[in-house]
């Protein structure tokens, strides 16, 4: 059979913890999840896949329409975003548009946590609920041979006018099991970032699941509780094919890049034997860095550390649980200062129980940990995690009935909830407004930073986004 996977377009995107300014031409990245189960999709069966990345090609719907005409796909995958769900809808009513018979399948997050919700929009045929990589090609097999739907896991289908669930999806335990993505599969060339040093870019995924249970994440949901990653091998393996393909920056999407901190050093030292010249960049925790550590992962191509801080009172890291002090923060940023390497703070305003001195004391301390970066968001109450557990536990149904409500009938005027109890959506997003303009126009920082630019396309990209600060906060 003859498969497509579709990244929607961002036609109708809900905002909902991110000023809009700071969402806006900020390049485009890879697609990886629909490239990854694309590639098992062709190594490991009988059946041929293609990836349409209709937002780095700025198709319209017009253009998506006749890309289906022309290659008459069997089997459409879409991934399935809460944001994006309008736009995954839209682009299934295309498919079925064109060919009724043409069977759908959505994945990814949205999918996952409302999976009923989403069967009850007639065009999606199928849901793959969690890990797609050997779910989707079991799939394929038993539609092309007509077998047991029932026995694919973690598939919810129709049968009998009524919405099944087969078997539970397993986890994959052993990701090395999963090939190298195919990054061909797109204009990998296209993709780039307003903080990248050089482009073209990519992102990679090398390790899944999470062990930690901060109140407002849904990876716990999404990947599993259990942490599992791919060998050090492996992922230089990947990094080696990416400078073939001439890719100039990795972006590493884990959660936590450096919980195995022996591994982390482990692929520091890979890089460096094998002479691989790539820059890199990864996301972690303040207490999983040491100067040893920092040093070597400067060493080996690491341009810039991404800390998920959070908030800047002791009282807000206690309630959502990220087990760190305001101590252990300011170490792992003056760590990393002393070392030479690049920051981005993560911050959320609006913590269930937050005031607005407590945010005012947020924004200050980002300030005070002087990164290169800030990137403030407003806390939204995802489903399935523990902020929307409590509110119910409150009886505080705004989350999950705006969510609910949501699944089954999204439109364009959807409004995302909020979780504290002080400052309604729009002062929250002030607040935010307020964060970004206070750090990024301090004469000092606009001064360093003009020196730390190291080419005109830099300097270009950089301005374009501080512009959009000024005119739109």
């Amino acid at each position: 059979m003859k498969i497509l996977f579709i990244n929607p377009p961002l036609k109708n995107l809900i905002l909902a913890e991110t000023p809009k300014f700071v969402t806006e031409d900020r390049g485009y990245n890879p697609p990886m999840g629909l490239i990854w189960i694309a590639t098992c999709v062709n190594k490991n069966s009988n059946h041929t896949a293609a990836v349409l990345d209709s937002q780095v090609e700025e198709m319209n719907y017009e253009q998506i329409k006749q890309y289906i005409q022309r290659e008459k796909p069997d089997v459409v995958g879409i991934a399935a975003i809460t944001f994006t769900l309008l736009d995954s809808l839209y682009c299934a009513k295309i498919v079925k548009e064109v060919n009724k018979d043409i069977k759908i399948v959505f994945g990814g997050p949205h999918a996952t946590l409302f999976p009923m919700e989403t069967m009850g929009h007639d065009v999606v045929d199928y849901i793959i609920a969690g890990e797609g990589e050997l779910t989707f090609p079991a799939l394929l097999d038993a539609l092309e041979k007509g077998s047991d739907l029932s026995k694919v896991g973690g598939l919810y289908y129709r049968a009998e006018g009524k919405i099944k669930y087969g078997m539970p999806g397993a986890v994959i335990e052993n990701l090395d099991e999963l090939p190298i993505p195919d990054r061909t599969l797109t204009d990998y060339k296209k993709y780039s970032s307003v903080l990248a040093h050089a482009n073209p870019l990519t992102t990679a995924v090398t390790s899944r699941g999470c062990p930690y249970r901060c109140t407002f994440c849904d990876r716990p949901q999404m990947g599993g509780k259990s942490y599992r990653s791919r060998s050090a091998k492996l992922v230089v393996d990947e990094l080696e094919e990416c400078q073939k393909l001439g890719i100039k920056e990795v972006m590493f999407y884990d959660d936590t890049f450096t919980m195995l901190m022996p591994r982390a050093e482990e692929i520091c030292k890979e890089i460096i034997n094998r002479k691989i010249d790539i820059a890199w960049d990864c996301r972690t925790r303040v207490d999983r860095v040491t100067p040893e550590l920092v040093s070597l992962m400067k060493k080996s191509g690491c341009k810039r550390i991404n800390f998920g801080v959070e908030s800047g009172t002791e009282k807000g890291l206690v309630a959502i649980k990220k087990n760190v002090s305001l101590q252990n923060v300011s170490d792992a940023f003056k760590l990393c200062r002393n070392g030479g390497m690049e920051t981005l703070a993560y911050f959320m305003i609006g913590l269930p129980g937050e005031t607005k001195e407590e945010m005012h004391e947020t924004i200050k301390f980002a300030k005070k940990l002087k990164p290169n970066f800030l990137h403030f968001t407003v806390l939204t109450p995802f489903p399935e995690t523990q902020i929307w557990t409590d509110m119910i536990t409150r009886k505080d149904f705004r989350a999950v009935n705006a969510w609910r409500e949501y699944a089954k009938n999204p439109t364009e005027a959807f409004d995302p909830p909020t979780a504290n109890e002080y400052l309604n959506k729009e002062e929250l997003f002030e607040m935010c407004n307020l964060g970004y303009r206070t750090f990024y126009f301090r004469p000092k920082y606009i001064m360093k930073e003009l020196v730390r630019v190291r080419s005109f396309g830099e300097f270009w990209r950089k301005t374009k986004a501080g512009m959009k600060v000024i005119t739109q906060t």
